[in-house]
């Protein structure tokens, strides 16, 4: 059993049950070559007890991704170094970690939510830097996105500390020294009751995530970028909240065209149907969340879908970008881009001055301002990616013109591309799958963190305004 908890962001935390086991410090098998001073049985047995009553406490034990933790090491020695170590590998066997560097207090309690970390993975007071700041271990999977095949399966997160400050490499050797202490931690995609429903329903290919009860809920179509695929944590997460999500497929995964040729709105409106025929489902109106192309898709969707009266743009182009819009009657083409204006650094790629100008292809520019729709544009202002700032500022351009007041823009100084719901791990370069390299997408860890956690909360009040008679009762979620 684990315990589900409101959802906390910031420096708020919450009170859970715990679940601690100690480990005993490895045994001396180098006997010393003549007797210390303190090496009586009375200081050995003081000694070992001290040991064996660190404890690496994390609260709750188990909870929702989206949520925050209290981590605490008791049961030290006062003013005594210790690493903190978080490690959790994702469905392809890469393990992620952080390491952080704290000194007991003079109660020999480490708090991480109120004291420094000194060094390692994060320097400063950042209560779920642990959580927070996991990356790829070894610098073979550096720029590996963190992948979840089953959301069904929650993340276990693996937490010990070490005595001393120890680096990278000492943390990395196979005869690293035994933790004072570890832990485990549980993160769930999906909170008890939650739906998992896939669909291959006609021409459509996705997961329909379902919230606990018999509704009916807000329903919206769940949509990711350029790498293709079925991405389904978001709207395990989405569902975990009272939010009914169709994690929807369009290239590259199933019988779907393996490669991003051709857009047609229809494919989408049979997905809008299917949502809509759902007797889970509120009617008469669905919303659309989306990421990079995903976003973009996402205002296409509410432009000229006219069922999608709510659509979230993380990070989207306001131009159909890279391929053709096929509507009924018309098509729109795809904002193109200048292969040769990438540049590399240090074998990565810098996208961010490829994209042509919208401003000056204005036949690619999606007509938002048409749309019977409301919009939530999330904007990284320190995209690598592309020009997401410069989309948002187009965008709100072309809707004040038209007289319209359908929106609301947050904007994130110092976050990256990637904008994912809490406490996703974090990278600043990723691999692109369909480009085959490694590709910027920005960002710093902290402000990221911060981003993710106000724009996933942004997201929810959104959708709950914006899709009336949800059936979400106040003090469920």
């Amino acid at each position: 059993m684990w315990r589900r908890t409101p959802l906390a962001l910031g420096s708020k935390f919450h009170n859970g049950i715990k679940n601690v086991y100690s480990l005993r410090p490895a045994v001396d098998r180098h006997p010393r070559k003549a007797p210390h001073p303190t090496s009586g049985t009375c200081y050995n047995m003081c000694r070992a007890m001290s040991f064996e009553a660190a404890k690496v406490v994390v609260e709750p034990a188990s909870c929702l991704h989206d949520e925050a933790v209290s981590l605490s090491v008791d049961g030290l020695e006062p003013g005594q170094d210790i690493t903190l170590e978080a490690s959790m590998p994702d469905s392809r066997e890469v393990v992620i970690f952080s390491y952080s560097h704290y000194k007991a207090d003079d109660n020999g309690r480490v708090d991480v939510n109120t004291m420094e970390s000194l060094g390692g993975s994060y320097k400063g007071l950042f209560p779920m830097g642990p959580i927070a700041s996991l990356s790829p271990m070894l610098q073979k999977h550096k720029h590996r996105r963190f992948f979840k095949e089953d959301v069904k399966k929650p993340n276990l997160v693996t937490l010990a500390a070490f005595k001393g400050h120890l680096n990278y490499d000492e943390l990395l050797n196979g005869n690293r020294r035994e933790p004072l202490s570890t832990t485990s931690h549980m993160r769930h995609y999906m909170a008890p009751g939650v739906q998992q429903i896939p669909v291959r329903h006609g021409n459509l290919r996705g997961c329909l995530f379902l919230p606990p009860g018999d509704g009916p809920f807000p329903g919206v179509i769940d949509l990711y970028g350029s790498t293709g695929g079925l991405v389904e944590h978001r709207s395990a997460q989405l569902a975990s909240r009272g939010i009914a999500s169709f994690a929807l497929a369009y290239f590259g995964y199933d019988d779907l065209p393996k490669t991003l040729e051709e857009i047609n709105i229809s494919y989408f409106e049979e997905a809008v149907e299917f949502l809509l025929e759902h007797e889970k489902i509120v009617k008469p109106n669905v919303g659309v969340l989306g990421l990079s192309k995903g976003g973009e898709l996402g205002l296409s969707l509410a432009t000229f879908i006219p069922e999608v009266t709510a659509a979230v743009s993380i990070n989207g182009c306001i131009s159909n970008s890279m391929v053709k819009l096929n509507l009924h009657s018309r098509a729109i083409p795809g904002l193109k881009y200048d292969i040769e204006k990438v540049e590399l650094k240090n074998g990565i790629g810098d996208w961010s001055e490829v994209w042509n100008n919208p401003m000056d292809y204005p036949e690619t520019i999606i007509p938002i301002e048409k749309a019977n729709a409301n919009f939530l544009f999330l904007v990284s202002c320190d995209d690598k990616n592309w020009k997401s700032e410069m989309y948002a500022d187009i965008a709100v351009k072309h809707l004040e013109k038209a007289g319209r007041q359908n929106y609301q823009v947050h904007k994130y100084p110092e976050a990256g591309h990637l904008i994912e719901p809490p406490f996703s791990p974090f990278n600043w370069a990723i691999y692109h799958r369909v480009l085959r390299g490694n590709i910027f997408v920005g960002g710093t860890l902290r402000p990221h963190v911060e981003a993710q956690a106000h724009a996933w909360e942004a997201t929810l009040r959104f959708f709950r305004k914006h899709l009336q008679n949800s059936g979400v009762q106040k003090g469920k979620l």
